[in-house]
């Protein structure tokens, strides 16, 4: 487009009638006269319907005697959407309109553009048709009063989400664009609405499901000791855990149906407190002085979390790279096999602190950068590769002095992650992302770093009344 000519927002729209006349002379409209009057096309004022929306609930207990309970329940849940990242108005076109440009010299861009050139305009935008999301969600629960004053529990948690926030890019070039496009070439004469650079849509379209066995046994505290025990067995899956991520390829979703980035496969944790048995007679100077101790405890043990193997080259051809989660942006790598997961401890000459095995039997990369001016659709390559573990041990000493009923002093010592235990990580200690997922990386699929996890001593005395 040449510059003065045209159109820039032929095409757009704007939900509602009108500007609300408290945004008269303010902010990016400056009047109600602005120039952007035309983009108002008298659609509803909204962008996400949440209202009228049907949200049904039941949930049922039944007791089969004096020591068993059954309980179930299930309902839909809708999320009410806040300020949209996709809308903002401070920071999208018309509004403030930013554009893009190749291979130019930062202190004269517009030299690319021939002079005449109109540099073409980035847009983020919203479906007219997004929708609230949803979660259907259901349990069923089996609660038993066992031995040693205890409940026992185990439950079945299933969840069902719809209608998820996706951000495609449905300006995007046709794999291997650039790849066949003469040298030089200006990527956006190649999309297909010529002249754009990017739109970003976001769409209701990423779906979810998790599924978790939840066991847990619990004791109150009573004749000087209580515990606490959970596990958890799960299992979720999304076609996208984060809507600010931003599919490889805009025409083949194909390949995202994967675990969540966030799944954790399994999770314990166990808690204690106990009365140490000496000095008990607290109507006895030496009790008071003496006995009275109490220990606690609380032990946490998780699984890792996983991740996708790639980098943020542009062999599709198409002048730009997704991200696919968990810090890591670009195209997914072809995988030629199954990574094993070598053990957090791994250590050898050869390969010191190999996290997971980067090559087959035969000594042949698992991992090989997919063809040029193609993207990598095979299913499974989104977070197929679990990261390290987690374990933190935490304990606690504590003397109370009584005064009087009401009154009197606790002393307490409390230590955090108590044996120093080191979490592995497969982030920087900067919290950026590392080569753990990067084939490229000397580092790749090694461990290099600690979670900042350490252990902390804490010591206090308190007046209670």
């Amino acid at each position: 487009m040449i510059i003065g000519t045209g159109n820039a927002y032929d095409g757009m729209v704007i939900p509602g009638s009108k500007w609300p006349s408290n945004a008269c002379g303010h902010g990016v409209t400056a009047a109600c006269g602005s120039t952007y009057n035309s983009l108002f096309q008298n659609l509803p004022s909204y962008y996400v319907h949440v209202t009228a929306q049907f949200q049904p609930r039941v949930g049922v207990a039944y007791s089969l005697n004096d020591k068993t309970v059954l309980r179930a329940g299930a309902g839909r849940y809708l999320t009410r959407f806040g300020l949209l990242d996709n809308i903002f108005p401070g920071a999208n076109s018309p509004f403030q309109p930013f554009v893009t440009v190749n291979n130019v010299s930062v202190d004269n861009p517009t030299t690319a553009l021939g002079g005449t050139e109109q540099a073409a305009i980035t847009v983020t935008t919203l479906a007219r048709n997004l929708k609230p999301p949803a979660a259907w969600n259901w349990n069923f629960t089996v609660q038993r009063q066992v031995f040693w004053k205890s409940v026992f529990e185990a439950a079945y948690i299933g969840h069902r989400g719809l209608d998820l926030p996706q951000v495609y890019d449905i300006n995007q070039a046709p794999a291997g664009a650039l790849t066949s496009a003469a040298s030089g070439t200006n990527i956006n004469y190649l999309r297909p609405y010529k002249g754009l650079a990017s739109i970003q849509m976001e769409e209701s379209v990423a779906t979810s499901t998790y599924h978790g066995l939840q066991l847990s046994w619990n004791r109150r505290f009573s004749n000087s000791f209580g515990f606490g025990f959970a596990y958890t067995l799960s299992k979720s899956w999304d076609s996208g855990s984060n809507y600010r991520d931003i599919l490889p390829d805009t025409y083949n979703a194909s390949n995202m149906w994967g675990p969540s980035e966030f799944d954790t496969r399994h999770a314990v944790v166990f808690s204690y407190i106990y009365t140490l048995p000496f000095f008990k007679d607290q109507s006895r100077i030496s009790g008071k002085l003496l006995g009275g101790w109490q220990i606690s405890g609380v032990n946490q043990f998780q699984t890792g979390t996983p991740c996708g193997v790639g980098t943020n080259n542009d062999y599709a051809g198409v002048n730009e790279v997704g991200s696919f989660g968990c810090g890591v942006e670009g195209q997914f790598w072809t995988k030629n096999g199954t990574p094993s997961i070598l053990g957090q401890f791994a250590n050898s000459s050869a390969s010191p602190n190999q996290y997971f095995a980067t090559t087959n039997s035969s000594g042949q990369p698992i991992f090989t950068a997919p063809a040029a001016g193609t993207f990598n659709l095979q299913k499974g390559v989104r977070d197929e590769i679990y990261g390290p573990g987690f374990q933190d041990w935490n304990l606690g000493l504590y003397k109370q002095f009584a005064f009087n009923e009401r009154h009197g002093l606790q002393f307490r010592a409390e230590a955090f992650d108590v044996n120093n235990h080191p979490n592995w990580t497969a982030l920087t200690a900067t919290g950026g992302t590392s080569g753990f997922f990067n084939p490229t990386s000397s580092t790749f699929g090694k461990v290099t770093a600690k979670t900042g996890l350490s252990r902390n001593l804490q010591l206090s005395l308190r007046y209670y009344f």
